[in-house]
């Protein structure tokens, strides 16, 4: 059984994830996304309702499908399909996250991880995995419940077809086997049974009869099993005297032999029980071993999509637009209204957006004024690329862009213990690593890149590597306060449609837009206006 709800040909893998993953996290501030995932805000009812309930599992999902990008239009859209059906029927997503969250719980605590390798009582191992057979046929039987009672509501292709794959699986034919066949074993998982509703018990005995041939010395050969099934009697008192005066006179029917008193008789049945059962349950180890399977795939693939209802509940709470973004050809890039999704759920939607076009631009450089948005804006660029490309909703009334599955983000960072050199040798050797990684259709985002150096030097080194980036293809959005290095980019780009120079919006008043406009780099970058302010706040 395949689940295929992350991908439309195959299971979800760790294959082709980006480079540097925790780099980008650290620089997009990608664990807040996370962290939204994981606040569990759906209860397992028919509405939804907010609470501080957190999910490790959720979040960890989110950052781990989030780290491996999707290469096409049909994947994205596939997945956004399904999103779509789930935040129309969040219990549904929610309930099947559950059922698969309670099997794969219940299976741990049955001894899945640990070890029975060299196991010496095999009549226990044999009892386990009963159990183990009967739990995850149950699951199955819940999950295709789940699908039917809400199939007349699912549209996406995803999810249309798994319930097609469950429906073939567990049709009327193989439900029938599956029930008579946990039937069948279950004298052997439990010899005693429960006490129902009106302290009535129900004692479950084996009926196994067997076709053998006679060897020399009537000995007995070539056993074949001929009927195997469970009879299930009730009683209200299974120890009683009653119960025993009806086993006393069933073992003087004609053709019938008493085990009550004979201990290698018992011993030799038991080994008979022990060995059909283990023979009939030879035919069902596939079966396990493909719906354990299934309920990993279910449980983890169902997770992603919860996590994303979450998400979407947090952004609908401080009220924060969002889209599904479109994927476009290469050199593509329309955003309107475009927030950073973490400041705004951070500050409660209360963050200015911008809007624009940069098609066919390959290298965009950004300057302006400090505490301008700029860095803001280069983040809002990054998380909606990572959202895009694993399916996710974006912060923005819409946004449309090309597939970059190489992606790079080059921040600068503060010095800190962990570093072993200088900032700009910290800086040096990650722009070193990212070059020797790039692939096709490569985007670098570089946020105040070697200004940990003179301005001087930092103009040199910068123009440098960025001028062999874009020789080489290579994507570039760039947020600098190197004036020389953007001044001569400039100069040398004016007749270059592949350049783009957007700047702070900064009003003669002094006042901030946060908003990014097209404008050729400024001479300055207003700190001593921002010096000023401060100063005339503390005063």
């Amino acid at each position: 059984m395949n689940v295929f709800l992350l991908h439309p040909d195959r299971e979800w893998s760790t294959a082709n994830s980006y480079y540097d993953w925790s780099s980008m996290t650290k620089d997009l501030g990608l664990n807040a996304i996370f962290k939204a995932a994981g606040m569990d805000s759906i209860l397992r009812s028919s509405r939804a309702v907010y609470t501080e309930k957190e999910d490790p599992y959720l979040e960890q999902t989110m950052r781990r499908v989030m780290r491996t990008p999707l290469k096409s239009a049909e994947e994205v859209n596939y997945r956004q399909a399904i999103m779509k059906d789930c935040f129309r029927k969040q219990a549904f997503i929610a309930n099947l996250y559950q059922i698969s969250g309670e099997v794969l719980e219940k299976w741990e605590k049955l001894g899945r991880k640990s070890s029975t390798a060299g196991e010496r009582d095999t009549k226990a191992k044999l009892i386990t995995d009963l159990k183990v057979f009967q739990l995850l046929v149950e699951g199955m039987f819940r999950v295709q419940a789940l699908f039917t009672e809400n199939e007349d509501g699912l549209t996406a292709p995803g999810l249309v077809s798994l319930n097609e794959r469950i429906q073939e699986e567990l049709n009327e034919d193989r439900t029938a086997y599956l029930e008579s066949l946990l039937k069948d074993l279950s004298f052997y998982v439990d010899v005693s049974g429960d006490a129902g509703r009106q302290n009535v018990y129900t004692l479950r005995f084996p009926r196994i009869r067997v076709d053998c041939g006679l060897k020399d010395g009537l000995k007995i050969g070539d056993l074949r099993l001929e009927t195997f099934n469970t009879v299930v009697k009730p009683y209200s008192k299974p120890y009683g005297l009653g119960a025993k005066l009806r086993g006393t006179i069933s073992s003087l029917a004609p053709g019938v032999i008493s085990l009550y008193k004979d201990q290698a008789m018992q011993d030799d049945a038991a080994e008979l029980e022990y060995q059909a059962v283990s023979y009939v349950y030879s035919y069902c180890s596939a079966l396990t071993a493909s719906y354990g399977s299934f309920f990993d795939q279910l449980h983890f693939q169902s997770a992603f999509y919860l996590g994303a209802v979450n998400i979407r509940e947090q952004m609908q709470r401080f009220k924060i637009d969002y889209c599904f973004p479109q994927v476009d050809r290469q050199g593509i890039l329309q955003y309107t209204d475009l927030k950073e999704m973490v400041m705004s759920m951070d500050r409660g939607g209360k963050v200015v957006g911008n809007s624009g076009g940069l098609d066919g631009k390959q290298l965009v450089i950004i300057t302006g004024a400090n505490q301008g948005g700029k860095s803001t804006f280069l983040r809002s660029i990054g998380i909606a690329q990572v959202c895009l490309q694993c399916g996710l909703i974006v912060s923005a009334n819409s946004f449309r862009s090309g597939i970059h599955t190489s992606l790079f983000t080059h921040f600068t960072r503060r010095e800190d213990s962990a570093m072993n050199s200088g900032r700009l040798d910290e800086e040096l050797r990650r722009m070193d690593q990212i070059v020797s990684n790039l692939g096709e259709d490569s985007l670098v985002l570089l946020n105040e890149s070697f200004a940990t150096t003179t301005e001087k030097d930092g103009s040199a080194i910068a123009y440098g590597i960025v001028k062999a980036l874009k020789e080489e293809g290579v994507r570039i959005f760039t947020v600098t306060h190197l004036l020389s290095f953007a001044q001569k980019m400039y100069e040398e780009s004016k007749s270059d449609e592949k350049v783009c120079f957007l700047c702070a919006e900064h009003k003669d008043d002094g006042k901030r837009t946060y908003r990014m406009i097209p404008h050729a780099p400024e001479q300055t970058s207003f700190g001593l206006e921002l010096f000023e302010e401060v100063l005339g706040k503390r005063s």
